[in-house]
């Protein structure tokens, strides 16, 4: 190779190392905000996604549903006497429930729906293109699954329940805030009824929920019942 082509190649080699260094760098710092991301958006205990996750992909969704006019049902969770299950084995007895719990519902439900942790033992799903009839069998699901699940806390085998609501966007439209005080009164109305149930909100339940249940449901958030 004469030297004229030798120095040509050389520079060109040096080039794509220089690019390729410069990609990589590129990709390290991508991902790294990818994991912090991730990392902001996930509940350091049990996996599921936290609050944050839930305001921003949940109005993402609801928006493109809304466009597409597409079905979507909110699901709202909260297990039942979680405050007794604290009292009597502590927090980590508490956190090994709520462990258990987010793997069940994980098992539950499809990789397309989400799950978040509010706060406490309060969680939503998120069920994009799902019918009130369909959230409904997934809910009796979870809470038949939950039922019949044992957890081992400090060698002790423990049996808790969830109550569930549904709010639908066939029913209440497409806000994020509509859907989850919905729901979330449609819990409160199950624990009301004997906890341990699936209740669905309809838009009839309007003088009950915006009175006693409505006053009571907003009290009671961020609350163990």
């Amino acid at each position: 190779m004469q030297p004229g082509w030798l120095g040509a190649f050389n520079l060109l080699m040096f080039g794509h190392t220089i690019l390729l260094s410069v990609l990589l760098v590129s990709l390290s710092k991508e991902r790294l905000e990818f994991e912090q991301r991730t990392k902001a958006q996930t509940d350091p205990l049990t996996g599921a996604l936290n609050r944050r996750a839930f305001m921003s992909r949940g109005e993402r969704l609801l928006q493109r549903h809304g466009h597409e006019r597409a079905p979507l049902c909110l699901l709202f969770l909260d297990l039942d006497h979680f405050k007794s299950l604290n009292d009597r084995f502590g927090h980590s007895g508490g956190d090994d429930v709520l462990i258990s719990f987010v793997g069940l519902v994980n098992a539950c439900i499809r990789p397309t729906d989400f799950l978040f942790r509010i706060g406490g033992e309060e969680f939503c799903c998120l069920l994009p293109h799902t019918s009130t009839a369909d959230a409904h069998r997934v809910a009796e699901r979870i809470r038949h699954q939950f039922e019949l699940a044992m957890v081992e806390v400090a060698g002790t085998v423990v049996k808790a329940t969830v109550s569930l609501g549904i709010a639908s966007t066939d029913a209440f439209g497409y806000e994020l805030d509509t859907l989850m005080r919905r729901a979330d009164m449609a819990v409160y109305a199950a624990k009301r009824a004997g906890r341990n149930r699936v209740m669905v909100a309809t838009p009839n339940d309007d003088a009950a929920f915006d009175t006693e249940l409505g006053v009571l449901a907003v009290r009671r958030i961020g609350t163990a019942t």
